[in-house]
Formats: C-alpha cells, structure tokens, sequence
C-alpha cells in the first residue's frame, strides 16, 4: 500500500507511520497507540500529542458510541451462569503453587496445586490447563498480601 497520497512528494515519506490508533491517554500531552501485533515498527508506543496528527479518512461516518443498555429482568435465568465445555472440570479450589526447575531447553512454568470437583485427590497442572480466571486471581493476590505480611513482620523483628 502507497503511504503518500497522489500528487504529494514521498521524500519525507520515511518520517511518518500509521495510521494508529490510541489506546488510552497516559499523561495530559502523552497517549498510547495500538501497534499491531507482530508488526516491524520499533518505537516505543507512548508518544507526545505533538506528534501525533488526526486522520479523518471516514468523514462521513458516525462518531458516537452505542452503549448497551442489557435490563437484567429480560435476560433469561441460565445466562449468568457459564458454559461449560464436554470435558471441561471445574476447579473447587487452588491449594498451593510452585515452580519446577526449568531445563536448559525448555521454560520453567508455574504449576498449581487444584482441587477439583468431585475427586478427593489433588494435582498439579499448569496455568495454560486451567479455566478459573477469578480463583486465579483471589489466590494470587491472597498469596502476595500474605508475603507482604510476612515481610512487615521479618523487618519489625530486626
């Protein structure tokens, strides 16, 4: 695709990019493009508003956003609960993690401790197996609160 419109001089060509769009606005004068995935630019994505120029190739499109309004009472009674997959378990609880000594050929993953509904015995799978964002996360954090604690108390000692 040309990057220089018809009828312009591509000399300075080199010295532009995009179109991007903004992510989110960082600071008052600095913004966050969305670069594409795999993509050769090598900028760093969080650039000055004066570097940035509006691109109006749509002007006939509209600019506002619908938002969804969803009324609660119309929705039926099964959609908040989640679609489970044929052969899919669903995890009670994450008891422990740990990390396994990575080799020379291969990353070492986190693995957790699981409790599944319905077995007694647990086991330990890694992250990618697992389809419980929420108890992820509550445990996660429950675990890095606990090792502040831990070290507030190791630094009241000394």
């Amino acid at each position: 695709m040309e990057r220089v419109k018809p009828g312009l001089t591509k000399k300075l060509a080199h010295r532009w990019h995009g179109p991007f769009r903004i992510k989110r606005k960082v600071e008052e004068f600095a913004y966050e493009l969305e670069l594409p995935d795999k993509s050769g630019y090598r900028f760093y994505p969080i650039v000055h508003v004066s570097r940035l120029k509006e691109v109006n190739e749509y002007p006939s499109r509209p600019k506002t956003r619908l938002t969804f309004d969803f009324d609660e009472e119309l929705l039926p009674e099964d959609s908040w609960e989640p679609d489970h997959l044929a052969g899919e378990y669903e995890v009670e609880a994450i008891l422990d993690d740990r990390m396994p000594l990575s080799t020379s050929t291969e990353r070492a993953v986190r693995e957790f401790k699981v409790k599944w509904v319905g077995y007694e015995e647990p086991t330990w799978e890694p992250s990618s197996n697992l389809s419980c964002g929420g108890l992820l996360y509550d445990y996660l954090r429950a675990k890095k609160s606990e090792r502040r604690l831990q070290m507030v108390q190791v630094a009241d000692e000394d």
